[in-house]
């Protein structure tokens, strides 16, 4: 019994502990992309790896602009774009 008594002690802690991170970050998880720009933040801005993932971030934007032309583009065309 005191086994049992102690595993639903334990169990309740390790839930309110979630419970509480969860609440700070407002209930949702931040993406592995967003783990890794908030590292890169407090880097300096010459430092090789912050520069290599600021180049990332914005091929990432040129793409995401890019392929919304696209779209637009084959829309007014009257086509649906392949892939899509």
């Amino acid at each position: 019994m005191k086994k049992a008594a102690v595993f639903v002690v334990i169990a309740g802690a390790v839930f309110a502990v979630i419970q509480m991170r969860r609440r700070r970050t407002g209930g949702a998880r931040p993406s592995v992309w967003q783990k890794m720009q908030e590292g890169m933040e407090t880097m300096p801005e010459d430092f090789p790896p912050r520069v290599m993932f600021d180049n990332v971030a914005a091929v990432r934007e040129n793409t995401e602009r890019i392929l919304e032309v696209l779209h637009e583009s084959s829309v007014s065309v009257g086509q649906e774009p392949a892939g899509v």
